[in-house]
Order: structure tokens, then sequence, then C-alpha cells
């Protein structure tokens, strides 16, 4: 019986989409930290937003090392819509 040595599912993105999805959502993350801030939930805006900014450069990074050194690495299987639409 032969050994199996390698499945893979899904599909990959090409590097430069991580890393254009990285620098659009680079953009983005300061704006919505802001609205936070700005919307200052139970008085906890300012500790919102920087709690937010955290976990979006912890994302940033992510998005930035997959582009870099892991994209063919990371495969996507998409999910169809409950209604059995496409996705």
């Amino acid at each position: 019986m032969a050994e199996i040595v390698n499945i893979q599912i899904g599909q990959t993105l090409p590097k430069d989409r991580w890393l254009e999805a990285a620098e659009n959502l680079g953009r983005a993350f300061p704006m919505i930290a802001r609205w936070f801030e700005l919307q200052n939930f139970e008085g906890q805006g300012k500790e919102d937003a920087e709690a937010f900014m955290s976990d979006a450069t912890l994302a940033l990074v992510a998005l930035q090392f997959v582009g870099n050194c892991a994209a063919d690495r990371c495969r996507f299987i998409a999910i169809p819509k409950k209604d059995g639409g496409k996705t």
C-alpha cells in the first residue's frame, strides 16, 4: 500500500494579496480605534481603542508574516452560505 505524503485542500493567495490586505487594514484600523474612542462605551473609549489597536497590530504582523514567509502554506476553503448560495 502506498504512503500518503501530502493532501492539500482549498486555495492559496499570492504573496502580494496578503501584503495588500495588511496595508489596507493598516489604514483602516486607526479609524476604527478612533471610533471606539469617540463612542466612549461605559467611559472606556481610550482603553477600548488601545486594546483594539493592540489586537490590530498583532493581526497586521501575522498578515505580513504570511505574505513574506508562508503564503504558499496558508490555504482557504470556501464555506457556502446557509441557504445553499455561493460564498
